[in-house]
């Protein structure tokens, strides 16, 4: 017993030596005979594997997660036919090829030849013709457009990682996995020729274990005709299913990993139930059809009316409408008592607060019952909480946890960022539709048809797909996001956009409480030279303008070194801008660590300070409304003309502005007013090791006395 376990435990740690036994097991099925016993456990190992595959291919997320699927139909194969090989020795030399093989030939002719030949060749017919057949077209076919969609997505990658939207890690998993599924399409289109082949051996050798053994039986043996047809031929039936039943499953696994090349990240039963239940209208339909095939005579009702109402249940409808309406009650009159009971100042039919909220929340998104029925509503709350952290990661931040409302118009599918309670934006998706994520131009070279709409995912217009077209999307390897992903990309920029609405003195605390631990010292030396009030609003104007807090200790060293000297917070916020200028040109460079500027000419500059006008409640700019609207142009017409923009509408770096440090901030503000997001830095913010590569200037073009009547103004 000592022995066997220690040799189970060195078979386990050197895995290859299976392979090894079994290749050699299969040499020797096809030189040496056999006993009837050992051919019944390695028709049992043969029929475990063969189901063990096919459980494997349902559960698989990724024909990737796979790949070894190829070696397996070729090692199973050989097997098989010397299997048969062995059996056939067994049959014409013995009329004995074990007990699996008997009891099966029994239990399907059933005292019936002619039963078991037509059950044979229907299981090799649905095998060869429909399954092998058809399999083999569909890895032919994926391998041609795999190869032919290579270089498209080879570009691709290496376009995502000249932008900086992946890293080379990223770069270089991606190419693997490009190459994994390239070799794994070319590969299961070889490896589909052995099971055809073995299909095609399957009838040879039944023909030859019926002639051969109705021969041997009466010439040598001795027996009746009827005696040797009836053994042989049970014999050999019982072994051509029991070899053909596993080679059918080892087909049909083909044709599942196959045909889920491009999966959705889940197993095959999940992904065809959720595609066939996310219409509510077919299932509905469909069961009206099911309850008009029950009236026609001689169909089992209640077969056809158990599916109607299956299908009835399965696409969720809305029981309380529906009880509404089979009591005539007016659902206008029902809404209105809804309403009735609903809390002072919510809009009559627009849920604008989930129960139990008491205080306002920061930010939150409000989806229409319509587009609610459609979303998937785990994934939508699993793609706020990515943007969440990723954006509290960039910044620093503690952000609000995101909020989802149902409101709003009942027959549109809308949704709106609440800010505060407040909409800040609001957009219109489209039902079984995808966003494209991509240069439009590929969908006209892969054929796929799109419809333009509205700006959504950026300032050029929405291109959207119908969903039906996923499959050849991921295909031609184009880039496209679904609806929850298009509200989770405008939560992540209303979060980055108001930003600086979520720090207040409470955050403010918080965080410097955060940073005791590490810098005890240093924030006892901060709170006691900047107050609690000034230093809040110190932090949300570096967050208004995506300046990460993440280096707290360079920002409170800033604060102690200069807070006895200045005591105004735009100022303290342009010496501790100066003292992360390293992380702030780092967000704005190019991989050559070089930053695109437009600068902003002298007199321009002269004209901003002279139009800047100092209160008890701060300085602001009060620029005339022409010369407002010529610089505006100005910036405009630059950055639309900025080198570096791709068909797309997108730049791999985006340009900023560079001004001198007493107008940098007056200069943002005027963006950020004119809903222009553009970054401007102070030449005090940029660090020596990052060059800047002047674009162009901005300039009003002033003349003298232009700039005379400004200054008197």
């Amino acid at each position: 017993m000592k022995n066997l376990s220690v040799f189970f435990r060195a078979v386990s740690q050197r895995q290859d030596l299976a392979l090894v036994m079994v290749l050699m097991l299969t040499i020797g099925m096809l030189i040496l005979p056999l006993p009837a016993v050992l051919a019944d456990i390695l028709i049992g190992c043969n029929l475990s594997i063969s189901v063990l595959l096919l459980m494997v291919a349902v559960y698989l997320r990724s024909p990737l997660d796979l790949t070894a699927l190829p070696g397996m139909i070729l090692v199973s194969t050989v097997f098989r036919l010397a299997l048969e090989v062995t059996v056939t020795r067994l049959i014409l030399t013995t009329a004995d090829a074990g007990t699996i093989v008997e009891t099966f030939g029994e239990f399907v002719i059933g005292g019936n030849i002619v039963v078991g030949l037509v059950v044979f060749a229907i299981v090799t017919t649905v095998q060869f013709i429909v399954v092998t057949k058809g399999t083999e077209r569909v890895a032919e076919v994926g391998a041609r457009f795999t190869l032919d969609a290579m270089p498209g997505k080879q570009m691709s990658i290496d376009s995502d990682l000249r932008s900086g939207d992946i890293d080379q890690a990223e770069a270089r998993r991606r190419r693997q996995e490009l190459a994994s599924e390239s070799a794994l399409h070319g590969a299961m289109d070889g490896a589909l020729k052995f099971v055809k082949g073995d299909a095609i051996a399957g009838l040879i050798i039944i023909v030859v274990n019926l002639v051969g053994g109705i021969a041997i039986g009466t010439a040598q043996r001795g027996m009746p005709v009827g005696q040797a047809m009836h053994t042989y031929t049970l014999l050999t039936v019982g072994d051509a299913l029991i070899s053909q039943i596993p080679a059918l499953l080892l087909s049909i696994t083909a044709a599942i990993v196959v045909t889920r090349v491009g999966g959705h990240g889940t197993d095959l039963g999940r992904d065809m139930a959720g595609q066939l239940m996310a219409n509510r209208g077919a299932l509905r339909i469909a069961s009206v059809l099911l309850l008009i095939m029950a009236l026609i005579p001689g169909f089992p009702k209640p077969v056809f009316l158990g599916l109607a109402a299956l299908f009835f249940c399965g696409s969720r409808p809305n029981w309380k409408y529906l009880r509404n309406l089979i009591l005539r009650r007016d659902t206008n009159e029902v809404t209105e008592a809804d309403n009735t009971n609903a809390p002072p100042g919510m809009a009559r039919g627009n849920s604008t607060s989930q129960s139990g909220e008491i205080f306002t929340s920061l930010l939150s998104v409000t989806i229409t019952p319509l587009l609610d029925q459609a979303l998937d509503r785990g994934r939508l709350e699993r793609l706020l909480s990515l943007a969440v952290a990723e954006v509290e990661s960039d910044l620093g931040i503690r952000c609000p946890r995101p909020h989802i409302r149902v409101g709003g118009n009942v027959g549109a599918p809308r949704f709106s960022i609440d800010l505060e309670d407040v909409p800040i934006e609001e957009h219109t998706l489209r039902l079984n539709h995808l966003v494209l994520q991509d240069d439009p131009m590929h969908l006209d070279l892969a054929g796929i048809d799109g419809e333009a709409g509205l700006p959504l995912l950026g300032r050029e217009p929405t291109i959207w797909v119908a969903t039906t077209a996923e499959g050849r999307l991921k295909t031609a390897g184009i880039g496209y996001s679904d609806n929850a992903a298009a509200i989770a990309f405008r939560f992540r920029l209303a979060m980055r956009r108001h930003a600086g609405r979520f720090i207040g003195l409470q955050e403010a605390r918080q965080i410097v409480q955060r940073a005791e631990g590490e810098y005890g010292d240093l924030v006892r030396e901060a709170t006691r030279i900047v107050p609690t009030q000034r230093l809040a609003e110190i932090l949300r104007r570096l967050v208004e303008e995506e300046v990460s807090l993440r280096n707290i200790r360079m920002i409170l060293e800033t604060l102690v070194e200069w807070g006895e000297k200045e005591t105004r917070a735009p100022m303290l916020v342009e010496h501790v801008r100066q003292a992360l200028s390293r992380q702030i040109c780092h967000r704005y460079a190019n991989q050559q660590k070089t930053i695109l500027a437009f600068v902003v000419a002298q007199d321009t500059e002269q004209t901003l300070r002279q139009a800047v006008r100092e209160t008890p409640a701060g300085a602001f700019l009060a620029l005339d409304p022409d010369m407002s609207q010529q610089l505006l142009g100005a910036i405009k017409e630059r950055f639309t003309n900025a080198p570096g923009v791709n068909s797309g509408g997108n730049r791999e770096t985006q340009p900023i502005i560079v001004c001198s440090l007493d107008t940098r901030r007056f200069v943002r503000g005027f963006l950020t007013r004119n809903s222009l997001d553009y970054a401007v830095l102070s030449y005090q913010d940029l660090a020596e090791e990052f060059p800047v590569h002047p674009i162009g200037t901005i300039s009003l073009g002033i003349s003298a006395n232009v700039q005379a009547a400004a200054q008197k103004h």
